[in-house]
């Protein structure tokens, strides 16, 4: 899918505020900024071919297997690089959810099966070459039980369960399976660093997997497909980890005011989540809000109607400063 993502704030020229990106709501690190301008002299030499330097900062800070890291143009691009390495496999994919997910699979021949999240622990994975999981899930914020998740992995050796990890931080409970990497072969890790960093339009993401898949991933790419700032912003974040910490308590805070607040206005339903981004059911098309919200407010949202199993009716938004929430929650009001 090319278009249909949130962020879609070059159509709307005069965007005030913009629920639509479920990144950092402080925006940029100060001091990552000063970095990456102080480094600017990097661009005129070609990057990393792979992103190798990095890959290996993360496996010696994150203590992980040698050979088990490898850099990506971002998570999406992870997607499609696993996508065509099982080219015309049989995926299950849990909906509703990111819709990347599908479309690599789609391009690379996948034989295909959607069940809702709520039967996620009674299907038979017989048959199954790979399950894609987003947890926390986007959009929805659900979040998938770390142990039960481990348990299925390890009762279907002969099926590869992708795990988006891309909101990982954005929760106040550690839900990532990083530390299962050297026991489970059949577990691919995808993380993304322009979350947190809030550096989307740099793109940065990594795999974690069994050294046998990120060998076989490796053989796929084209060398200095991960531009060198990339790199830079990847570096400074590993080599900063503790100063640049993610604060994500105050966030969570507002977030459930914010979806308290929405919840009881006239009409709208929200899908209560326990992390920085929830799914609303409006009493009219979502289109149509986020068009009127843009127009009239230079508010934007997400329009979650292109997510599997969801209605013409449901948005998405991200938290954003109290002030910033309050004026959708009016907007809202207003609206209703």
């Amino acid at each position: 899918m090319i278009k249909g993502h949130g962020d879609d704030i070059y159509d709307f020229p005069d965007i005030r505020i913009n629920f639509s990106s479920n990144i950092t709501p402080s925006g940029i690190n100060p001091a990552l900024k000063n970095h990456l301008c102080s480094c600017m002299d990097c661009i005129v030499r070609y990057p990393d071919p792979l992103g190798e330097n990095l890959a290996h900062q993360i496996e010696h800070q994150k203590q992980l297997p040698a050979d088990s890291v490898m850099i990506t143009n971002g998570a999406v691009e992870a997607f499609y690089l696993i996508a065509e390495l099982f080219q015309g496999k049989q995926s299950l994919i849990y909906y509703p959810s990111f819709s990347e997910y599908e479309d690599a699979c789609c391009k690379s021949n996948h034989r295909m099966e959607f069940f809702h999240h709520s039967i996620f622990g009674d299907v038979d994975y017989s048959g199954i070459d790979l399950v894609w999981i987003c947890n926390p899930n986007n959009p929805d914020g659900r979040i998938y039980d770390r142990e039960k998740l481990r348990q299925q992995i390890k009762d279907n050796p002969e099926t590869v369960f992708v795990v988006d990890e891309a909101y990982s931080d954005f929760l106040n409970k550690d839900i990532s399976l990083e530390t299962c990497l050297s026991e489970y072969r059949n577990l691919i890790i995808v993380k993304s660093l322009t979350k947190t960093l809030a550096i989307p339009g740099l793109r940065l993401g990594y795999i974690l997997a069994d050294s046998s898949i990120i060998d076989e991933l490796q053989r796929q790419v084209m060398p200095w497909r991960i531009n060198a700032l990339a790199l830079e912003a990847g570096r400074f974040c590993f080599n900063n980890l503790e100063e640049n910490k993610f604060e994500i308590a105050g966030y969570l805070q507002e977030s459930r005011r914010f979806q308290d607040e929405i919840n009881d206005i006239d009409g709208y339903r929200v899908e209560f989540s326990s992390t920085t981004f929830f799914l609303v059911e409006a009493p009219l098309s979502a289109a149509g809000l986020k068009k009127h919200l843009a127009q009239n407010y230079g508010i934007l949202i997400r329009d979650a109607s292109n997510f599997r199993g969801l209605s013409e009716n449901y948005f998405r938004v991200s938290v954003q400063s109290s002030k910033g929430n309050n004026q959708l929650i009016k907007a809202l009001k207003e609206w209703s």
